[in-house]
Parts: structure tokens; sequence; C-alpha cells
């Protein structure tokens, strides 16, 4: 005779298996064929997800030139300058795209000058010329740091020199549009100190924090500046004490929640700070670094306020490592990667480190999938896409995450 209750028993263990594999995440990913942009050396990567991506590289013949993806390929390149230069890019939610780039005006550290371009519409508009008179040193071509909200609205910051000597500066910002362009800059940090570094993290409603620092081995404080969602920058706050041996680079990630997170180098070690209920916690040592972390390190804080910070470990089982850190809660046990510290997230939780192994722990998951290049690839991503720059030349490939 058939058994009924065992057929049942057997179809509702089945069900509740197929139930569990629908509700876990799939942690499988496939990145695309590197395609080729260009021939030169690929300096910057950007993606909005949702059919816009550029590139910014330095070609064979010198200067400066980009590429962007509308969904159709991407475009023949277009010279944005004639001068080799340290760049950036950003893609704006509704497919403006920002450069932005640095470069020496003499044979001498300062000054620097700072210039920017818009590309909406199908083309790139007229070069928008920050700065004359950027700081610079040694270690630093004073790049200013730029960043979208959710309205595609621009943010950009640099140290501008205030007086020649004693030198002085300020960390200025301008924010603006494609369409409407930037408005005047405004004075965000005068402590007068001459930093090198800035970084800059801005939110879907528009929040930010910016963060000064030491550039190379140097020493200083480490200062962060917030902004609210209605536009009004709050008193600078410095979270790194100065007087710190080579207390330097910080990095920060700004969650849509609030919540930030900077970290940064010292001699030989880690340090953060998080940024809670608009309070900064004190400066503390990044848990799990064994003997001495060496000299990169990268944070990426996704639209929860979780967060990811990597950093470099020499000596004692060398390599890059991860630790995360849920919003509120404590940094859990490290990851050794195969990846570079070069970090970032999307709003959803998937966190992205570049690298010749790029590393990617998808939203809802706790492990790390890993895919190697042939070259060492730099990452974006944005919601339902992540991106690499992948070298020798300027390629470009793609995969899927939440």
């Amino acid at each position: 005779m058939y058994d009924f209750r065992k057929r049942s028993k057997a179809a509702a263990l089945a069900l509740a298996a197929l139930a569990l594999t629908c509700a876990v995440p799939v942690v499988a990913q496939t990145w695309s064929s590197p395609v080729l942009v260009a021939n030169g050396g690929g300096q910057a990567v950007s993606t909005n997800g949702t059919g816009t991506s550029a590139v910014v590289f330095t070609p064979l013949s010198g200067g400066l030139q980009a590429s962007v993806n509308t969904g159709s390929g991407w475009s023949a390149p277009t010279t944005l300058t004639s001068v080799s230069a340290p760049a950036n890019i950003a893609v704006a939610p509704n497919g403006d795209v920002l450069a932005v780039w640095s470069f020496r005006t003499t044979n001498t550290y300062i000054p620097v000058e700072a210039q920017a371009r818009f590309f909406s519409g199908g083309h790139w508009g007229n070069t928008i010329t920050l700065s004359t008179n950027v700081y610079g040193n040694v270690s630093s071509l004073g790049l200013p740091s730029i960043g979208f909200d959710s309205h595609s609205q621009a943010t950009v910051i640099w140290e501008q020199i205030t007086n020649p000597s004693p030198i002085a500066c300020a960390l200025e910002a301008e924010t603006g549009s494609a369409a409407s362009g930037l408005g005047a800059a405004k004075i965000i940090s005068s402590a007068s100190t001459c930093y090198g570094w800035t970084q800059l993290a801005v939110s879907s409603s528009g929040q930010a924090v910016a963060v000064e620092g030491a550039a190379g081995i140097l020493s200083a404080a480490v200062v962060a500046i917030g902004r609210d969602s209605t536009g009004a920058w709050g008193a600078p706050v410095t979270i790194g004490a100065s007087g710190v041996y080579r207390q330097r680079q910080p990095h920060v990630g700004l969650g849509n929640e609030g919540t930030a997170v900077v970290v940064w180098l010292i001699n030989g070690g880690v340090r953060y700070s998080v940024r809670s209920g608009g309070t900064w916690s004190a400066a503390a040592a990044l848990p799990g670094v064994a003997g001495t972390a060496g000299g990169a390190s990268g944070v990426a804080v996704d639209g929860s306020g979780n967060a990811v910070a990597t950093f470099q470990q020499v000596a004692i089982s060398p390599g890059t490592y991860a630790t995360y850190r849920p919003v509120g809660g404590s940094w859990q046990t490290k990851v050794q990667l195969n990846s570079s510290t070069q970090i970032v997230a999307t709003p959803a939780g998937t966190f992205v480190a570049g690298g010749l192994t790029v590393s990617t722990r998808l939203a809802g998951t706790s492990n790390w999938n890993q895919h190697t290049f042939s070259d060492v690839a730099r990452v974006n991503a944005a919601p339902g896409l992540a991106i690499a720059l992948v070298g020798p030349q300027v390629s470009v490939s793609t995969a899927a995450v939440p």
C-alpha cells in the first residue's frame, strides 16, 4: 500500500527546501569579458547603474581623455585637456558626468590649477576652472574630490591657498549641475592648515562629509566637516588630533541614514572614527591589525550605514584584509582578500574591492566572491551594477550586483 503520509512529508520537505533556496541570495557572480575602450592608462571609472558609465584616462599621446557609454557602446574618446594630469570622474543618477583634474602651472609644488567639465545630453561642456591657486606638495597635486546626490547635484571640494607666505589654506566647496553649472565657491573649513589630501562622500539626500589630512607619509590632524540635507555645512571637527607620527590619508564613507566612517593610517597602524547620531567617536585602533599595517587603507559605507574597512598588513601574514561593521555594531573578524584596499559600496549593501583580483561581497551575504583579471582593476558600483576599469590598456568589465 502506498504511504500518502510519507509522500506528504517528502513534498513538504521539498517545498521547504525550495523556499529556503529562493530566500538565500544568489552568490555566484560573473564579470563580463573586458571591452577595450582605448589605448592608454586608466585613471578612474564610474557608473550610475542604470545606463551610463564613464572612464577617464591618459592616452598614449599624453593629455587627458574621457569616454562615455550611454547604452550603445563606448564613445570615441574626447580630449578634456592637453595636459597630463591626475583625474577623477563621477556619473550622476540622471546620466550626467563630471570629470575633474589638476596640474602644476610651474616647476614648483605650488600653485596647482584644478579644472572640471560636465557631460550632458551627449556632449562635453566647456572647461570650468575651479581654481588656479590649489595647494599641492611633494605628495599631492591637490586633485578635487567629487560626488553626486540622488537629484544629480554635484559637490566639488578642494584645498585653496589663502596666503602665500606664511602659507595658509582653506577647504572650499562648490555645488551645482550640468544644467545650472557650479555655484560660487564657499569656504567650509578655514583652519589655515595646508593638508594636501581631501576626500568626500555624498549621500542620496545631499548630506555630505568632507575630510582633510596629510598626503603621502606626512603627518597632520584628521578633520571632518559635515553637511546636512539642507546644504548647510557644519563646523570642522578634529577626529584625529595632530601630533601622531605619520597620521595621514583619511578615507570616508557615508550612509543614507547619516552614519559616516573615516579610516586613516598612522605609522604602522590604522585608526577609525564613526559618526552616529551626529557625534563622532574618539579615534581608535582598527581591530584586527596584526603586527604592522602597510601604506594603504580604505572604507565604504552602504545606504544603511554598514561599513567595510580595508587595510594592508605586513610582516605577520602579509596581505590585504577587510573587516565588516554592521551599523551600530562592532568590527567583525577580518577576512584576507587578494585585492587592493580600494573599496566601494552600493546602497543595497554590496561591497566591491579593486585590484588584480576583484573581491565582491554581495548584499545579504558574508562571503567574498573573487575574480582575477589580467591586470589591476579600479572599481565603482551603483544600484544594479559593478564596473571595473582594467589595465594595462583602458578596458571595462561589468557585473550585475544588488
